[in-house]
């Protein structure tokens, strides 16, 4: 007899004698009460409800997603109080023609678009942006003067300083480098040709055509302010962001 004949006969088996032990008469479970649940609100737990008034106005580029990591690599202001000191002075000039001006918080030069990262990606993105940082060296970061940007989807308006020819050249090569890594990645790259710059105050909606008549204005408080242009800053390290977690890395001393 094969061994799956003996399994069958020994499960026939098995009926015969449950069978028999089941004669018995059985107790009835008394059927409990089904609560009415019809005045209880029911949310998703995948659902995210962002309220632009809780940021200021702001609206998110891309919607929350459980197990996204917003991300962007880039490099962090870390001058003296001159930029503040320059942007309070904007500010003032803004006044007379908008109400909700707000100074950039996190001061910094992107070297990528906010991408996103899933969680388990984290810590291999991390080394590879190591490995590709490696052999950078520190330089100097300095600016032109003030000049307007829009974001891509229209929603705010951006004052800010851009770099001076040289610095864009350093920078470059940085975001080249960061390209790379995303590529591998399978994120979405750079701008092809990246106009560099530190936005200094923010306003909600696309503002850059009534702005732009105000730029010699701007620019004659940077003189003011700081001179031709913002004095030389070192860069040291570079960084970037992935959700809730801030990563540097410290460049070589030229």
């Amino acid at each position: 007899m094969s061994g799956l004949s003996f399994i069958s006969n020994y499960g026939s088996s098995s009926d015969e004698s449950e069978t028999e032990c089941t004669q018995q008469p059985q107790l009835k479970k008394p059927k409990l009460q089904v609560p009415d649940l019809s005045f209880v609100p029911v949310v998703s737990s995948e659902s995210h409800l962002d309220d632009p008034q809780e940021h200021d106005g702001r609206v998110r580029s891309f919607p929350h997603v459980r197990g996204n990591w917003a991300t962007f690599i880039y490099v962090k202001y870390s001058g003296d109080k001159s930029v503040f000191n320059l942007s309070q002075k904007i500010l003032e000039i803004l006044s007379a023609y908008e109400d909700s001006c707000h100074s950039c918080e996190n001061i910094h030069i992107s070297l990528s678009k906010t991408v996103v990262l899933q969680y388990h990606l984290i810590t291999p993105f991390t080394k590879c942006l190591q490995e590709a940082f490696g052999d950078t060296q520190c330089f100097h970061l300095e600016f032109l003067g003030v000049k307007v940007y829009c974001n891509e989807d229209n929603t705010r308006t951006f004052i800010a300083l851009e770099v001076d020819y040289y610095t864009k050249k350093k920078l470059l090569k940085l975001s080249q480098k960061v390209d790379s890594v995303l590529k591998e990645f399978k994120l979405p790259l750079f701008y092809e040709d990246p106009s560099f710059h530190m936005s200094i105050i923010w306003l909600n909606g696309n503002k850059k055509a009534e702005l732009s008549s105000l730029i010699p204005e701007f620019n004659i408080c940077l003189k003011e302010e700081i001179g031709n242009t913002v004095q030389p800053i070192l860069v040291s390290d570079l960084s970037w962001k992935i959700g809730n977690k801030y990563f540097k890395f410290s460049l070589q001393e030229s």
